[in-house]
């Protein structure tokens, strides 16, 4: 009796791998670097040199270190890890972004607010000011997920603390 309950029991496999969300493999990755960082710092909290520069720099080495794939994380981790004092932060000027000027007098103003804004588009984006304009706008919308990532799992990590 026992051997027959124990033939009816047999695995099924999906031909399909599951896949996982990008978002919740991003989240896990985040959260899995972050913990236990935070935690290593409350473990050193009589400490003066937990700050909240410093608190900064493993939350933004995690986000650096869990969107790997992505252009502007390498720039973020290259930043962050080149910088021994996380209290540092550099802001580099801007080597401009060159818009073909259109002919004629109209839509000049409107070029250069458009040169403007991404000029700006630049500096908010890690490594955004070595990028061309079409890296830079592709990036910037990856850049944008992983910090509304980002904001999701630090809510949620100070909602379990509190």
């Amino acid at each position: 009796m026992e051997r027959q309950i124990i033939n009816k029991k047999k695995r099924v496999f999906s031909v399909e791998p599951n896949k996982i969300p990008p978002s919740e493999v991003f989240t896990r990755k985040y959260t899995s670097l972050l913990v236990p960082a935070l935690k290593k710092l409350n473990m050193n909290k009589n400490s003066s040199q937990v700050n909240q520069l410093t608190v900064k720099h493993e939350v933004d080495m995690a986000l650096a270190l869990s969107a790997q794939e992505f252009a502007w994380s390498r720039f973020l981790l290259q930043k962050l890890s080149s910088s021994n004092n996380p209290t540092t932060t550099t802001s580099s000027s801007s080597s401009g972004i060159r818009i073909q000027e259109r002919s004629g007098k109209e839509g000049g103003h409107e070029d250069g607010e458009i040169e403007e804004k991404l000029r700006e588009l630049q500096k908010l984006l890690p490594g955004g000011e070595e990028m061309n304009v079409e890296e830079m706008l592709g990036e910037i919308g990856n850049y944008i997920k992983c910090l509304e990532l980002q904001t999701i799992a630090l809510k949620s990590i100070v909602q379990d603390t509190t």
